[in-house]
């Protein structure tokens, strides 16, 4: 009896020693892996918990893709745990600095205000109707449509991607810095939710990409009042 109870807490310590050292797989493996923080390698990687470790927090990040944060536990009784990390469908429906995957122009635009002037000339009233008019085409929603201080407010409008949501908004306030010339500044928000099932604001991030759903705002503004 005493030998079959030696025999099991050997086997039991056997396990136990083996079980500190787990191996992850992430797809896509050419995604890199951040282990606390640190980088560790691409794909595949192996862990070691000492005693003194219950957990490590895991990061992972691909170009395209959605990036994920975990944590893996050491009494997690898997030896090998893969991951799967989500397409970022906004990054393939949008632009940003670095332009777009489908070849798209760079725009640098979100979340930063441009200047636009007006045509010499045109009165404000009839500005007011083509800004009013651009907002209108975009945005279902007009949260402040204030004429005296040139100030449009667009309420956000919000896409929804299937492990993602998108809000974005526009806003439109006249220039009171330029003397010589009738300017406005716009600015078009974008931020993304990569929680789908969180709608709290809190769960929403500024974005550096617009839809391209939106692109063609500068286009009208620029058209229509420049």
């Amino acid at each position: 009896m005493k030998r079959f109870l030696f025999l099991s807490l050997a086997i039991a310590s056997t396990m136990a020693m083996f079980a500190q050292q787990k191996t992850i797989h992430v797809t896509p493996d050419k995604a890199k892996i951040y282990v606390d923080g640190q980088e560790v390698g691409n794909g595949t990687y192996s862990i070691k918990f000492n005693r003194k470790t219950d957990f490590y927090v895991l990061k992972f990040e691909c170009p395209g893709y959605i990036t994920k944060q975990v944590k893996l536990f050491k009494n997690n009784p898997n030896k090998t745990i893969a991951y799967k990390m989500e397409k970022d469908e906004f990054f393939f429906n949008s632009v940003g600095p670095n332009g777009n995957p489908n070849g798209e122009d760079a725009i640098d635009v979100a979340n930063k205000w441009f200047e636009v002037s007006a045509k010499k000339g045109m009165t404000e009233d009839k500005i007011w109707k083509r800004l009013m008019g651009i907002a209108s085409k975009y945005f279902e929603t007009i949260e402040v449509r204030d004429k005296s201080a040139g100030w449009i407010k667009t309420a956000w409008k919000k896409k929804t991607f299937s492990s993602q949501i998108v809000r974005t908004r526009l806003e439109i306030k006249i220039n009171t810095d330029d003397d010589d010339q009738l300017s406005y500044k716009v600015k078009i928000y974008s931020e993304v939710n990569n929680d789908i099932d969180c709608f709290e604001d809190e769960c929403f991030v500024q974005a550096d990409r617009i839809l391209k759903d939106y692109v063609s705002i500068i286009n009208d503004l620029q058209y229509k009042i420049n």
